[in-house]
């Protein structure tokens, strides 16, 4: 694979609302798979599927401490690529918003 399909990958799976939405929470520090259920009212399973698919991406990383697996940021860097595409929906929503009233 070439950094350009690597690259993908990762967008991918950031490509989910519910991946972002767990990325929002593992900001805040590592959680189990049992607290962002909670958090979304979704299933353990539907989290553990969302989660599965960050960690193939390197996104996500899990630690096994006693009978619970608890989820992490892998890297903080992903925070500032969740932070410029943020920043790119409120540009084109500014210029959106912009050409309505210039009409």
């Amino acid at each position: 694979m070439d950094e350009c399909e690597l690259i993908a990958e990762i967008f991918k799976a950031l490509s989910h609302p519910t991946r972002l939405r767990i990325l929002k929470i593992l900001k805040n520090g590592k959680c189990n798979i049992a607290e962002i259920a909670e958090k979304f009212s979704i299933s353990q399973s539907s989290v553990s599927q969302h989660l599965k698919i960050l960690e193939n991406a390197g996104v996500v990383s899990k630690v096994k401490e006693g009978n619970i697996v608890f989820c992490d940021l892998k890297y903080e860097l992903i925070l500032k690529l969740f932070d410029d595409a943020k920043q790119i929906v409120y540009e084109e929503l500014k210029n959106a918003h912009e050409k309505i009233n210039n009409a």
